[in-house]
């Protein structure tokens, strides 16, 4: 079996459970084992708050999302010493599920609201103005301008998916973007940890070119390697 055939059933099965809905079910099952917690987050998103407006765009329904974002601020304190607990809802000023991105930073799809009670979306498309609290459907990176009152590079659009997120996002709005990488702390570990065999590696490739340097197409020569 080759490497580019074991990619694909790996991509295939890793689609397939995303489709499935299996992957977030046994995720919420285990939220404590699948997801970290953070007792820094309310006060760093208060402190966005207040310089700035915060939204929230998910590929998630707004059940999943629900359940992972009140798992995620289940603190018995507020975000400031001495303040009391607030539900996450009360940290954005917007917040879009169903986003479907990339699709999102194109044309998009239609804006609906979101009965956060039932978990269904309200008949009709939205066309308000921007209401704090209340839960958005579908959308695009067009109605995240607008109701923010924001474009271009008056916005910072932090992801993890550099196709998906980041790349898509600059292109089609020109937003500012902020790439996370945690598996990047462990690569640069490994650079760190193994300089030499790195160094070692490259007078090789070095050595290399070198034999290589005076031969051309036409040349039946082989390097003595």
């Amino acid at each position: 079996m080759s490497f580019r055939s074991m990619f694909q059933d790996v991509r295939d099965a890793v689609d397939w459970v995303h489709y499935k809905g299996s992957l977030k079910e046994k995720t919420v099952e285990n939220l404590h084992k699948y997801v970290v917690k953070d007792g820094k987050l309310p006060l760093l998103l208060s402190r966005m708050n207040e310089v700035g407006k915060v939204f929230l765009a998910t590929n998630s329904d707004y059940k999943y999302t629900d359940k992972i974002m009140t798992y995620l601020f289940d603190f018995p304190y507020g975000p400031k010493p001495g303040s009391s607990h607030r539900p996450w809802l009360s940290y954005f000023d917007l917040i879009l599920v169903d986003a479907r991105k990339p699709l999102f930073f194109g044309e998009g799809t239609v804006l609906r609201q979101v009965d956060t009670v039932t978990g269904k979306l309200k008949i009709g498309t939205y066309t308000g103005p921007l209401q704090h609290g209340i839960v958005y459907s579908g959308g695009s990176s067009d109605t995240v301008c607008d109701l923010l009152g924001a474009k271009g590079k008056d916005i910072l659009y932090i992801g993890d998916h550099i196709f998906g997120d980041i790349l898509k996002s600059k292109k089609r709005q020109g937003w500012r973007t902020f790439l996370v990488i945690p598996e990047l702390a462990q690569e640069l570990h490994v650079w760190t940890d193994k300089s030499c065999l790195f160094e070692e590696l490259q007078s090789l490739d070095i050595f290399l070119a070198e034999l290589y340097k005076h031969l051309d197409s036409s040349s039946n020569e082989r390097p003595d390697i």
